[in-house]
């Protein structure tokens, strides 16, 4: 089995949001973690079953608004729940495609659900690997409320973007 790092300078997190008055997008370089998996060529081997555990510091996620950067903070309670973290538990193959499906647990906002989405990898010529993919999510399903700011709602829809890129560690 394969032990991979993820390199938190080339990796990130968006989030997109919708609001009354058009898109907010939050995004923070620097997740941490590791992957575990048998690759062949440049497919993923479910057997032996792959496992990972990525974490982001939420005060990393800026929108380049000071504004919305507060609100969002203290909706989510960064202080007291300062870390995203998922853990992945099951992963299928999509077809013969570098794409799979995922299932894992995400723990956010001092809450953990079972969630599930779709990654691609991409294996580089250097060893290392790219996964990319998105997931939308309701965060009233986290205990989160629907922001309002002055006249501004959020709507509890939004777009989460993982781009992760993992050097190995051993093979």
């Amino acid at each position: 089995m394969a032990q991979y790092a993820v390199v938190p300078e080339s990796s990130s997190i968006t989030i997109e949001a919708r609001s009354s008055v058009g898109p907010i997008h939050w995004r923070a370089v620097g997740p941490t973690g590791w992957i575990e998996m048998q690759v062949q060529g440049h497919a993923v081997e479910i057997e032996p079953a792959p496992a990972a555990h990525l974490e982001l510091a939420i005060e990393k996620l800026s929108s380049g608004n000071a504004l919305y950067d507060a609100e969002l903070q203290r909706r989510i309670d960064a202080r007291r729940y300062p870390r995203a973290v998922i853990e992945l538990r099951e992963v299928a193959p999509v077809g013969d495609t570098p794409r799979y499906q995922l299932q894992g647990d995400l723990t956010f906002h001092g809450v953990t659900r079972e969630v599930r989405g779709t990654v691609g990898t991409q294996f580089q010529p250097d060893g290392s690997v790219r996964v990319d993919g998105e997931q939308i999510f309701d965060i009233r399903d986290f205990n989160v409320p629907s922001p309002t700011i002055l006249m501004l709602k959020i709507f509890p829809d939004v777009r989460v973007r993982l781009d992760v890129q993992a050097q190995p560690t051993s093979v």
